[in-house]
């Protein structure tokens, strides 16, 4: 089945039908060799160093449409008779490594959009309760109705956007479990190695060009979002690296939802708190394990660790539990 992918940019010169050339030229690359990449992967298992001509896959770009300004891409699908290492979409794809390298809303995001800014208007302005709940209400109501978004303040607007995106990702995670349960460790650790960077390239063009970046799947005329990034998070996957190990790391978990998967994790004898997420395809069978660990004081979570340019950690990415060593 033919999926049709749309980055769809809004902000800046991109309200105008127009982008910085430079850095729309850097997002294009990027995401063309992200999206071959992952081609790559559902058919073999694996992914080239190297884009040739025999190892490009059918993916084509579509002439632009109406939009603030769009770049459309048309995947034709997959060919049973080509024994796939995965029968999957790109946009599952796309939200599998998403959810390892995009942070999640979380508590601190929250908090902020609660509070009134210079006079604008805030979600506990919008809806009288606490800015979880109403956070929900405006989420449900935007899915149903993507145009009631437009009448909220931008601050808002992204909010409710970047959770509408996280909501799909988790329903695609969740529909796409039997093919993604075929993606082991290793596997996994070299799509994100892959993955990062990229993602990372593309965020470039809401430097000047745009102050947003929607990814949406359109199938059978029905438009899913699958990625939601504004400045303020392009910025931070700009400046951080995800390593390519996992490394465990003991800590106590002060803080954890275990709805999707984000919390925050005390290392160094308490010295330090990094905030951690774990990938929706993971939270079923981590979750009661975590919780029933966080009654033993320490859990020693295996994570990717992500780094700053100095090379500090910053967050946790984390896939597995560990036994907590005995002292």
């Amino acid at each position: 089945m033919s999926e049709a992918l749309t980055f769809h940019f809004e902000g800046a010169l991109a309200d105008s039908h127009r982008m910085n050339f430079y850095e729309c030229a850097r997002f294009q690359y990027a995401a063309a060799r992200l999206m071959v990449k992952l081609a790559q992967f559902r058919n073999q298992g694996k992914f080239a160093k190297k884009i040739t001509n025999s190892s490009n896959f059918n993916i084509d770009l579509v002439s632009q449409s109406d939009g603030s300004f769009n770049i459309n891409v048309e995947d034709s699908g997959q060919s049973t008779h080509d024994n796939p290492f995965i029968e999957i979409s790109l946009a599952d794809l796309i939200a599998y490594v998403s959810e390892r390298i995009i942070e999640k809303v979380d508590d601190d995001t929250l908090s902020n959009a609660a509070i009134s800014n210079r006079g604008r208007q805030s979600i506990r302005d919008i809806a009288d309760e606490d800015p979880a709940a109403a956070l929900n209400k405006l989420v449900q109501a935007a899915m149903d109705d993507r145009a009631l978004t437009t009448n909220l303040p931008a601050e808002v607007q992204d909010l409710v956007k970047r959770r509408v995106a996280e909501l799909y990702r988790e329903r695609r995670l969740t529909l796409s479990q039997p093919a993604i349960s075929r993606i082991d460790a290793a596997r996994s650790q070299k799509l994100i190695a892959m993955s990062a960077p990229l993602i990372s390239e593309m965020a470039t063009a809401l430097r000047r060009s745009a102050d947003t970046l929607e990814v949406t799947s359109s199938v059978n005329g029905q438009n899913k979002s699958v990625l939601f990034l504004n400045r303020e998070m392009a910025k931070e996957i700009e400046i951080s690296a995800v390593d390519e190990d996992i490394t465990p790391i003991l800590g106590d978990i002060t803080q954890f939802n275990k709805d999707n998967g984000w919390g925050k994790l005390k290392i160094e004898n308490g010295a330090k708190t990094l905030s951690f997420s774990i990938p929706y395809d993971l939270l079923p069978t981590m979750r009661q394990k975590l919780i029933e660990h966080m009654k033993r004081d320490l859990v020693y979570l295996q994570s990717y660790f992500v780094r700053n340019h100095a090379g500090e950690v910053v967050r946790l990415i984390a896939v597995g539990i560990l036994p907590t060593p005995s002292e």
